[in-house]
């Protein structure tokens, strides 16, 4: 027998998210309070590959869920909470990095590191980039990918990012960012691209 959509993992934190925003709507503060536990690491994550700086990135996550809170009453829910929550991450990463020159970033989050460039299959099969170093390369791919991301236009690394770092599928990015599928994919398959032509040294032989 088929399973039961209640037996889908993030179907069923999709309807634990609409839960705690209908109690937010309804006056209850604790309820906004848990969705911000329960995606701030997510926010955090996004934001810090957009603008590869934690404290930028912190900024940007208080701004994010203060952003919400003024919003909820017009969340359409067309598309799931940690969707809409990185959206606005991500416009709000843009308007800082147009707004002033982004400060020296920090070395990529250790997940980042450990996958290499490469992405989630999901939505459209496997990534194909460079393939993750053992031993003493971990280092110099880590500081390597770091400066490479920073070289990428703005909206190849928007979409880089939001599939790599979040494991958003083609179909929720696009919803995050406001463009289309095929845009998704073009935009990741010229990041892939350029990364792979700054990182070719890493590549395996």
């Amino acid at each position: 027998m088929d399973s039961q959509p209640q037996d889908d993992p993030r179907a069923q934190a999709r309807a634990e998210d609409d839960r705690l925003v209908a109690r937010a709507l309804g006056g209850d503060g604790q309820a906004f309070e848990a969705l911000y536990e329960r995606h701030r690491h997510t926010v955090f994550k996004v934001a810090f590959g957009m603008t590869r700086n934690p404290e930028d990135a912190l900024d940007i996550v208080q701004e994010t869920f203060l952003k919400a809170h003024r919003s909820l009453g017009r969340f359409e829910r067309r598309a799931s909470v940690v969707t809409w929550l990185c959206q606005i991450a991500v416009h709000l990463a843009i308007d800082l990095s147009r707004r002033r020159k982004v400060r020296q970033a920090e070395p990529l989050d250790e997940r980042l590191v450990a996958d290499g460039v490469e992405g989630p299959s999901q939505g459209g099969g496997p990534a194909q980039a460079v393939a993750p170093p053992q031993g003493a390369q971990a280092r110099e791919l880590q500081a390597a990918l770091d400066q490479a991301l920073a070289k990428l236009s703005e909206k190849h690394r928007t979409v880089f990012v939001l599939y790599t770092v979040k494991g958003l599928s083609y179909k929720e990015i696009a919803d995050a960012v406001g463009i289309s599928i095929g845009t998704v994919m073009s935009r990741l398959f010229y990041a892939r691209k350029n990364l792979q032509a700054m990182l070719g040294e890493f590549a395996p032989s």
